[in-house]
């Protein structure tokens, strides 16, 4: 399936009672594989929200691609009157990405979640309550869900706890281990590295705006400030080219930042698979209950003739044993699902980084070694300027005789 995020379109709402403001709508089209048609709806950022939300639920254990943020910038510009095309089209080319991300994902893409999100020709308010257009629906699902999202929240600090403490199996256990190191170590790292390019950056602007001020002075004072002018040059090629490195090295960091966005989404999934753990224990546990009642009470039953309440709680027990059957089965599936997600990330992250290192490496060599020639090039000028010509030799004269 290819998807494309196009013609965003400003909508203006009117109500009588309840006034809204304005938001973007982008038309995605999708193309089925095969020769299999073309699905073409509108949707708005909200229900892109949602889709991840259901998805959350749809594929437990699955590792999620990161939405595209709702930034506080953005957010005040989406709630103003006047909103910008160039944050439309940015908004489109994001949510491109992301879409076809998640029909690239090997659960979330085979989801009848997505395929109801890429082809109900109706407003998708219609089955999803929680962007329901009527204000009193919406309302209600949302209430439900802002105490869903709050037991989440509270559970994926949970599951930031040593896996030996929940997880049983072996594989899994060490797998999880290690991951919780690493992504321990990107959390703390990918903003460092942020940090440098911003440093770099700023470097860059502080050097030309001084180089700009030195260029003023130079042709404003007398010629022996010229040493002004030479400064001047070498200031301005140097912030010149710590701009370009920050631009070089911010490109490069993509992989990076996609990981470190990724790290609530792998926390999230082991979250799946500790509360499946916790709901198979919870029900083995019920079963176990119902099986002891039923052995300490079979016989007092069977002498007393009481076969209809016998009956009704063998049934009871077997309904308990088939959900304790079915929670281990589901825990079982989670654990496959998230150490399939974890090898497949993996191979994707060592591809990437292999690919950024490199390039980032090459593009500070490049730049240490341009850096030096701008300065090596200033220091001889400034040689230059300062060297005091060497006179020519006199020649020796003799006593002239009278």
């Amino acid at each position: 399936t290819d998807i494309r995020v196009t013609e965003p379109m400003l909508i203006q709402t009117q109500s009588f009672l309840i006034s809204s403001p304005p938001y973007w709508s982008y038309q995605i089209t999708s193309t089925l594989a095969g020769n299999q048609g073309t699905w073409l709806v509108r949707r708005r950022f909200r229900h892109v929200v949602a889709l991840e939300d259901r998805l959350r639920h749809a594929c437990p254990g699955s590792i999620l691609p990161p939405r595209p943020d709702k930034h506080a910038t953005r957010a005040l510009e989406e709630a103003s009157t006047q909103q910008s095309a160039e944050f439309a089209v940015q908004r489109a080319k994001e949510l491109e990405h992301y879409l076809n991300q998640l029909a690239k994902h090997p659960a979330a893409g085979q989801s009848q979640v997505l395929r109801l999100f890429l082809g109900l020709q109706d407003d998708i308010g219609t089955a999803w309550a929680e962007v329901s257009t009527n204000a009193l629906t919406r309302l209600g699902a949302v209430g439900a869900g802002v105490s869903m999202k709050v037991a989440e929240t509270t559970n994926l600090t949970a599951a930031s706890a040593p896996a030996h403490e929940w997880e049983e199996d072996a594989e899994l256990l060490a797998l999880c281990s290690s991951e919780n190191l690493r992504l321990g170590a990107v959390s703390q790292a990918v903003p460092k590295l942020e940090g440098t390019v911003i440093l770099l950056r700023e470097q860059g602007d502080a050097a030309g705006a001084l180089g700009m001020e030195l260029s003023k002075a130079s042709k404003t004072l007398d010629i022996d400030y010229k040493f002004f002018e030479i400064l001047s040059n070498g200031l301005l090629r140097h912030g010149r080219r710590n701009k370009r490195l920050s631009l070089e090295l911010g490109a490069a960091m993509d992989s990076f930042l996609h990981q470190y966005k990724l790290v609530r989404y792998e926390k999230m999934a082991m979250q799946d698979r500790r509360q499946a753990i916790q709901r198979k224990a919870k029900e083995r546990g019920r079963a176990d209950s119902r099986a002891l009642y039923l052995s300490q009470q079979q016989r007092n039953l069977q002498i007393n003739g009481q076969m209809n309440q016998l009956s009704q709680l063998e049934q009871n027990a077997i309904i308990m044993d088939s959900q304790a059957l079915d929670a281990v089965s589901e825990a079982d599936e989670i654990g496959a699902r998230l150490k399939s997600e974890i090898h497949r990330v993996a191979i994707t992250r060592r591809t990437e980084w292999n690919s950024s290192m490199k390039t980032v490496a090459s593009c500070m060599k490049e730049a240490c070694s341009e850096r030096v020639a701008i300065w090596e090039s200033t220091l001889e000028a400034f040689e230059n300027l300062f060297r005091i010509p060497e006179q020519a030799p006199q020649p020796a004269q003799g006593n002239i005789a009278g």
